[in-house]
C-alpha cells in the first residue's frame, strides 16, 4: 500500500515516574493489536448504521481551508492515491477507514444524508490505482456533475485494508471557502459551513485542523472556527502542510515554534504536526516515494529541529491512531450509557409495534390479544372498576367511562328539570319545574350542567291569570258533551304535549354526548391496547368501532322515538293510583294555602291577637277562597292535573332514556365491539384488512431490529473494556507531543 516497511527507530523517553521505558515499536504494536481493531471496528459499524445520528461517536474529523492540503494529508496517511484534481474529494464528507488486514482491499460506498430509499452504491477493488475512478463514479451517483459547483450532504465511505495500514478512522470534510467562484456557489458555501459546524460541535469529535505553511496563520479561519466549538482546544490536533513552500523566514520560524510547542497563542494540548506534500508532478510519478522524499526534506532543512514525534507521516499515523483509540477509551463510560439508553428506546419502540404479523396465524394471534384486553378493560369501564393502569390515578376521569356516564346523566336530569318545560308555573304550589338544580349540584358538575343547558331556551314564564285565560279560550273552542264546568278530556293531553315539547331535543343532545364520550373512550382503549402501530389502530377503529357506533346511532334514534311516543300520541297515561295520590296531596296543599291566604285577608286580627272564632267564620273563609278559583270550564282542574302528569312523566322519561336507550342499546354492548370469538371466525381477507402491517411499519421494525442488534453487539464489546485497565495509556502519553513528554501518567479504569 505504499506504507514504509523499514523498521522504525526506537525512541526511549523517561519521565519522573518509575514506569519502564517503552519504545515506539511497542506503542505501534499495541495500537495495531486485535484488541484495538475490535474497538475501532465496533465504532465504525455503529457509524455505518447511522447510530451516530442518535449517539455521538468518537471520531477524528479533518477540516481546513480550501487549498490547505487536506487531500494530500489523507493520501499520505492512507498510502492511497486520491483524486485531488478539481477538488473532487472536497465536495462531500469522506469517511476514510484504515484497517490492518492480511490482504489489500478497497471498498467504497455512499451513505445518503436522508433515510429515504436510494439506489445503492457499492464498489470493491484490489487495485490502489482504481480509487480515483471509483470516487469519481460515486460523485456522479450523488448527482454532482463533473465541472459543477455543487456540494452534497451525502457521505462517501472508503474502507482500505492492508498489512501495513494503521488502525485509524478519519472523516474528511469539504474545504472551507469564503467567496463564490465558477467552481463553488454561495449555496455550496452554506452546505459546507453547515456540515463543518455540525461535525465540530459534537463533543466526541477530535478536530484535525490542517493549515498551510505558505499562508499566514491569521488568514486561515479554520483554527478560530475550531476554537469556537472547543474553547479549551482540548480536542484539536494541528497539522501544518507545505513547509517546503514557505517563502518567508519569519513565517517559517513561526510555524517551527508552533510545531515545537514554543508558540503560546496557538499552542494545543494535543500538539502540532508537520507534513511535506508531494507536488502534482511527483504524485503522478509512479517511481516517486512520497514518504522517503519527506524524510529527506526533514533531515536536510531547518525543519529537522522539530522532534521526530511531531513530523512526518509515519509518526502522524501513529499519533492519530493513538489519539483516536485513547479518545474512544475515555469516551467508553459515557458512550456505553448513551448506547444503553438508545437500545432501551428501540426496544420500547419494538414493544409498542408488537410482534411481526406477516402470516394469517400471526395476524389472528395479534387480534386475539387485542380482543381479550379490550373486552376485559371495557367491561371494567362499564362496571366502574378502575384498577388497571389504563384508567389513571384517582384524579383522572377521562377514561373512567361509568363515572363519565353518571356525570352526563346528572346533567341530563338537571337540564330536563330546568329547561324541559315550555311554560314555567312559578306560582304553582308543589311544582318543581322551576327549581334550580345548580344549587344542589356538586361544584365539579356545574360546568357540565351549564354546557348542557346553554343549548336550550328557558321556559316561558306565564302568570296564573294568563294561563287560565289561555286554557279557558282553548276549552271554549274545544267543547264537547262534557257536563258544564268539566274540561274536555283531550284538552289536558294536548296541553301536556305542548308543555313537554323540549324533551326530544334535550334527549337527542344527551344521546349525542353519550355517543361521543363512548367513542372517545373506545378510541383511547384501542390505542392503549394496540400500542404505537397507528395503522392497526386506524384499521380496527374503521373496521370494528365505526360500524358499531353507526349501528348504535340508528338504534338509539329509534329507541328515543319509541320512548317518547306515549307522550306524543295521547295515551301516555300515568299510573292511576299514584296519579290520584299525587293529585290529592297537591289539592290538599293548594287548598290549605288558599284557606290561610283568605283567612289572613278576611280576618287579619286573628293573626295578631288572641281571639276566638266560630265555625261560621272559618266556613265563610273557605267559601270565599273557592269563589276566587271558580271557572266556567274547570281550567283550575286542568292546570292541577297537567302539573301532576308532567312531573310524573318527566321522571319516567329520564329513567327510560338512561336505562332503555343509553344502557341497553349502547353501553352494555361496548365490550362486544371486538371479541375473541369474532376473531376466531374471521376470514383471511378480514384478518389482512385489520391486522396486516403497512410497508412503513415493516420497514420501521426491520430498521429498529437491525439497529438494536448492532447496539447490543457494540454494547457487548464495549462492556468487555469497562473494568479493564487501559494498559496502553502510559505509552500513549509518553510518545505524544513534546509538551506532554516527561509527565507522569496514570492508567485509566472503567
Amino acid at each position: 500500500m505504499g506504507l514504509p516497511t523499514e523498521p522504525s527507530p526506537s525512541v526511549s523517553i523517561k519521565d519522573s515516574s518509575s514506569i519502564p521505558d517503552v519504545t515506539l515499536d511497542d506503542a505501534i504494536g499495541q495500537l495495531n493489536s486485535p484488541h484495538a481493531k475490535v474497538l475501532l471496528d465496533t465504532i465504525d459499524s455503529l457509524r455505518e448504521l447511522r447510530v451516530g445520528e442518535i449517539v455521538q461517536l468518537p471520531q477524528i474529523i479533518v477540516v481546513g481551508d480550501q487549498s490547505s492540503g487536506k487531500s494530500s494529508v489523507l493520501e499520505a496517511v492512507s498510502g492511497m492515491k486520491f483524486p485531488v484534481h478539481g477538488n473532487l474529494c472536497t465536495r462531500f464528507a469522506t469517511e476514510l477507514i484504515l484497517r490492518r488486514d492480511r490482504d489489500i482491499k478497497i471498498t467504497v460506498t455512499i451513505q445518503k444524508a436522508a433515510q429515504a430509499e436510494s439506489t445503492p452504491f457499492h464498489r470493491t477493488s484490489f487495485n490502489r490505482d482504481a480509487l480515483p475512478d471509483i470516487i469519481e463514479e460515486a460523485q456522479e451517483h450523488m448527482g454532482i456533475r463533473t465541472g459543477s459547483n455543487e456540494f452534497s450532504k451525502d457521505t462517501l465511505r472508503v474502507v482500505i485494508a492492508g498489512p501495513d495500514a494503521p488502525q485509524l478512522t478519519l472523516v474528511d470534510l469539504p474545504g472551507i471557502f469564503h467567496s463564490e467562484t465558477s467552481e463553488q456557489s454561495l449555496q455550496g458555501k452554506v452546505v459546507v459551513d453547515e456540515l463543518v459546524n455540525k461535525y465540530m460541535q459534537e463533543r466526541k469529535s477530535i478536530i484535525l485542523v490542517v493549515v498551510a505553511a505558505n499562508n499566514q496563520l491569521a488568514n486561515q479561519s479554520v483554527l478560530s472556527l475550531a476554537k469556537q466549538h472547543d474553547p479549551q482546544s482540548s480536542r484539536i490536533v494541528g497539522v501544518i502542510t507545505k513547509p517546503d513552500l514557505v517563502d518567508d523566514s519569519a513565517n517559517e520560524k513561526k510555524y517551527l515554534d508552533l510545531c515545537k510547542g514554543l508558540e503560546s497563542t496557538h499552542k494545543l494540548p494535543l500538539g502540532w504536526h508537520v507534513l511535506r506534500n508531494s507536488s502534482e508532478k511527483q504524485r503522478n510519478d509512479a517511481k516517486h516515494n512520497r514518504d522517503l522524499e519527506e524524510q529527506r526534506f526533514f533531515q536536510t532543512t531547518g525543519w529537522a529541529s522539530v522532534p521526530s514525534a511531531s513530523r512526518g507521516v509515519e509518526s502522524l499515523r501513529n499519533k492519530l491512531s493513538k489519539v483516536l483509540l485513547e479518545h474512544i477509551r475515555e469516551s467508553l463510560p459515557g458512550l456505553i450509557r448513551e448506547i444503553e439508553n438508545s437500545l432501551r428506546a428501540r426496544e420500547e419502540e419494538l414493544k409498542q409495534l408488537g410482534k411481526s404479523r406477516s402470516t394469517p396465524q400471526e395476524m389472528r394471534s395479534f387480534l386475539l390479544g387485542i380482543a381479550e384486553d379490550f373486552r376485559r378493560l371495557s367491561r371494567d369501564a362499564v362496571d366502574g372498576r378502575y384498577g388497571d393502569p389504563f384508567f389513571g390515578d384517582l384524579s383522572s376521569c377521562d377514561r373512567k367511562l361509568r363515572a363519565r356516564l353518571r356525570q352526563m346523566n346528572h346533567a341530563f336530569d338537571a337540564t330536563m328539570l330546568s329547561k324541559g318545560a315550555t311554560y314555567s308555573f312559578d306560582w304553582e304550589t308543589g311544582s318543581d319545574s322551576s327549581d334550580n338544580d345548580e344549587d344542589g349540584a356538586p361544584a365539579h358538575l356545574q360546568l357540565l350542567i351549564e354546557d348542557y343547558r346553554k343549548h336550550f331556551s328557558d321556559p316561558l314564564s306565564i302568570t296564573k291569570l294568563a294561563l287560565t285565560r289561555k286554557l279557558e279560550n282553548l276549552a271554549s273552542l274545544n267543547q264537547g258533551k262534557e257536563l258544564p264546568g268539566m274540561p274536555n278530556p283531550g284538552l289536558s293531553f294536548e296541553f301536556f304535549k305542548e308543555q313537554a315539547g323540549p324533551w326530544l331535543d334535550i334527549a337527542k343532545h344527551h344521546l349525542v354526548q353519550i355517543q361521543d364520550a363512548s367513542k372517545a373512550f373506545v378510541d383511547q382503549l384501542f390505542g392503549f391496547v394496540i400500542g404505537a402501530d397507528h395503522d392497526a389502530i386506524e384499521a380496527i377503529l374503521k373496521g370494528c368501532a365505526d360500524p358499531f357506533f353507526e349501528e348504535k346511532r340508528t338504534l338509539l334514534e329509534d329507541k328515543l322515538q319509541e320512548i317518547l311516543r306515549p307522550y306524543t300520541t295521547t295515551y301516555g297515561l300515568p299510573l292511576e293510583r299514584e296519579f290520584r295520590t299525587e293529585t290529592s296531596k297537591r289539592t290538599l296543599l293548594r287548598n290549605s294555602h288558599r284557606f290561610v291566604e283568605t283567612l289572613q285577608r278576611e280576618r287579619p286580627d286573628l293573626f295578631h291577637q288572641e281571639s276566638g272564632f266560630d265555625p261560621k267564620t272559618i266556613l265563610q273563609s273557605v267559601i270565599n277562597a273557592e269563589k276566587l278559583t271558580k271557572g266556567d270550564y274547570g281550567t283550575e282542574q286542568i292546570i292541577h292535573m297537567i302539573v301532576v302528569h308532567y312531573e310524573m312523566s318527566r321522571r319516567t322519561f329520564i329513567e327510560n332514556v338512561i336505562n332503555l336507550a343509553v344502557e341497553n342499546c349502547l353501553i352494555d354492548h361496548i365490550p362486544s365491539i371486538l371479541t375473541p370469538i369474532q376473531v376466531s371466525q374471521m376470514s383471511e381477507e378480514t384478518l389482512r384488512d385489520l391486522a396486516s402491517e403497512s410497508d412503513e411499519i415493516l420497514s420501521k421494525r426491520e430498521i429498529l431490529q437491525e439497529q438494536a442488534r448492532t447496539l447490543r453487539e457494540g454494547l457487548r464489546i464495549f462492556q468487555q473494556h469497562r473494568h479493564r485497565e487501559m494498559t496502553v495509556s502510559s505509552t500513549f502519553t509518553r510518545i505524544a507531543t513534546p509538551e506532554r513528554q516527561g509527565q507522569p501518567t496514570r492508567a485509566i479504569e472503567y
